[in-house]
């Protein structure tokens, strides 16, 4: 007699907590040779439903450029009113999360506005060699960023990066969507993190990408935010900035 709907969720909750066909057969009244054929079908089914999670590798690192270190935990209030009166500051950041995977480091790279998108986007978690490690991260703070970089501990990449994505839902803003992928690397979120600042003197501030939709996030900050309570600066193709509201 073949195994009832009730069964097989019996069958695949039992497997979730690694018990053995054998075992799962005696408790169900079945045969062993059943169980495999169910467990099978539902896995082959369903593979990434059904996937045994891979275990994290270790945490080699996590790096962040030093005008968002010191945004976030660097210096008195003083030294950064001082620092944020540069003309060239964006509101952007970066924050590599590395992890050793045998002979290789996983890299991956969030990309964060922390003045409004949250996790404006994300890469990886790509494998790289342990040769080219330091000249990838080097060149990416050189090139991306001109500045250099702070280590910083998980957890307070976790504080910002989980930081940026809530403050960005709460404007009605959703992170990148490879970020669902991307924040397996970060591990379980952790209790109690820092609570972080984020906007720019109380309000978001806007300021456009290449590749954004500017018009449906204006749309969406006028909805959630309202007119007036947020500043955007339109930045065009020259590059030169044009703050409009």
């Amino acid at each position: 007699m073949a195994a009832t709907s009730e069964q097989v969720k019996e069958i695949l909750a039992l497997r979730d907590r690694k018990v053995g066909p054998k075992q799962i057969a005696r408790k169900l009244g079945l045969r062993p040779a059943e169980v495999k054929d169910i467990i099978h079908n539902q896995v082959t089914a369903d593979p990434e439903k059904y996937a045994r999670p891979r275990p994290l590798a270790p945490l080699k690192e996590c790096l962040i450029d030093t005008e968002g270190f010191r945004h976030f935990f660097g210096g008195s209030k003083g030294l950064w009113n001082r620092f944020k009166q540069r003309d060239d500051l964006k509101g952007m950041s970066q924050i590599f999360v590395t992890r050793k995977d045998g002979p290789n480091y996983l890299m991956t790279n969030f990309l964060i506005d922390y003045w409004c998108l949250g996790v404006k986007n994300t890469i990886g978690p790509r494998k790289t060699k342990l040769g080219d490690y330091q000249l990838m991260i080097e060149a990416t703070f050189t090139e991306s960023m001109n500045d250099s970089y702070e280590t910083i501990s998980l957890e307070q990449a976790q504080a910002i990066i989980y930081g940026a994505v809530d403050y960005a839902k709460s404007l009605g803003l959703d992170p990148h969507p490879d970020f669902e992928r991307a924040k397996k690397t970060l591990g379980p979120r952790m209790e109690n993190l820092a609570q972080l600042e984020f906007g720019l003197d109380g309000q978001p501030h806007y300021i456009n990408g290449p590749y954004d939709n500017a018009d449906q996030i204006l749309t969406t900050l006028r909805e959630n935010v309202g007119e007036g309570n947020f500043k955007f600066t339109y930045i065009s193709d020259g590059g030169g900035p044009d703050l409009l509201m």
